[in-house]
């Protein structure tokens, strides 16, 4: 039975960076209520069941969340985690938690290590630079993870504190993971447990062929979806009259300079994880249970259809024997990815894995 980690977004709150960039006030909020419909049935804005649009600064909607984890047998967030050489941004929910300590909430940190641009508005101008510094940063920036690190409800493994590196390539990577297990050595761990993420541009997980980059201090490579399905769906055999139609509908859209966004089935790319996904105990696979990133990107976005509760229940059972699985996202609502409940679908999401956990948890 895996344990089950949903990545969760930290920008439900204001920061003053937001502010100057996006205007004044700006949270995830700002673009999911000023989402529309761009087609025909297309399911547009996405709502928070009881109009719960939440501030992540609000202790009460931390319980709230919590209480959501404990009673629908999730069992962690996954935070994203802004760093910046020093500079940290959304950093507050994740602060304030280790604080509340009454608050038994499960999680650990993926660094979202990469720059910020405006490209929600397609500019590719810089917002954000990531660089990665000397042993002088990284000390401070072990310093900053520690008291997480040291907490409770962080997750461990092996006495190890779990890490995840969105942006795996990097020049740095090995110098500074090794720095970064040593320092958990001297802080009475085991080393650190480091997750490196596989970008979908290279297919299926191949994790002979990635260990070449992977720092010695990474224990699992996780394939991040929905990226890697949809990946999958290009290189199938099904494609490829699918490909001759997307290529007119976009020669069409550009002549009459239509916006709309690319479709896709949810359960066809389920099928196509069904099909090509195998086990690795070096790999940790993800769910997720639809996408729309079009009130971020409008028309340049791409949609994918939810996916059917048969589909989903057939890859559980899938990786029942895998020891983590990731789920994209507990919260991510400018990019349709949210298992929090909707005014649409209730807690469906969250019942359905709930309703897999009570059927087959043998722990």
């Amino acid at each position: 039975m895996p344990k089950q980690f949903a990545f969760f977004l930290p920008q439900f709150h204001r920061i003053p960076e937001n502010d100057e960039w996006w205007g004044e006030g700006f949270t995830e909020w700002v673009n999911v209520k000023k989402a529309r419909p761009l087609y025909r049935g297309h399911n547009q804005p996405k709502v928070p069941q009881h109009g719960r649009y939440y501030n992540l600064l609000d202790k009460e909607t931390v319980q709230w969340q919590t209480g959501l984890l404990k009673n629908y047998h999730v069992d962690g967030l996954i935070y994203y985690h802004y760093y910046f050489k020093g500079r940290k941004l959304l950093e507050k929910p994740a602060e304030n938690l280790l604080k509340w300590k009454d608050i038994d909430q499960p999680f650990f940190f993926c660094w979202a290590n990469h720059s910020w641009f405006r490209t929600w508005e397609g500019s590719a101008k810089l917002l954000v630079k990531q660089e990665y510094g000397s042993r002088e940063d990284w000390q401070r920036h072990f310093e900053y993870l520690l008291p997480f690190f040291q907490d409770s409800r962080y997750e461990k493994r092996d006495n190890k504190p779990l890490f995840m590196v969105f942006k795996s390539e990097f020049p740095e990577k090995h110098e500074m993971f090794s720095f970064f297990d040593e320092a958990c050595r001297n802080h009475g761990f085991d080393g650190i447990c480091i997750i490196e993420t596989w970008n979908s541009d290279k297919g299926q997980v191949d994790v002979e062929d990635f260990k070449t980059g992977m720092s010695e201090h990474t224990e699992f490579v996780f394939a991040r979806e929905p990226g890697l399905a949809r990946e999958q769906f290009f290189k199938s055999i099904l494609y490829k009259p699918e490909r001759i139609r997307r290529k007119c509908r976009r020669s069409l859209k550009k002549l009459l300079k239509l916006q709309l966004p690319e479709i896709f089935s949810g359960d066809e790319l389920y099928r196509q994880k069904l099909k090509t996904e195998k086990h690795d105990p070096r790999v940790i696979h993800g769910t997720f249970f639809e996408w729309d990133n079009t009130p971020r990107h409008g028309g340049r976005g791409y949609v994918i259809t939810p996916v059917s509760k048969q589909l989903f229940f057939r890859y559980m059972d899938q990786v029942r024997d895998e020891e983590y699985l990731f789920i994209n996202a507990w919260n991510e609502w400018a990019e349709g990815m949210m298992i929090e409940p909707t005014e649409a679908y209730g807690a469906r999401y969250l019942e359905w894995i709930s309703e897999w956990v009570e059927k087959n948890d043998n722990r």
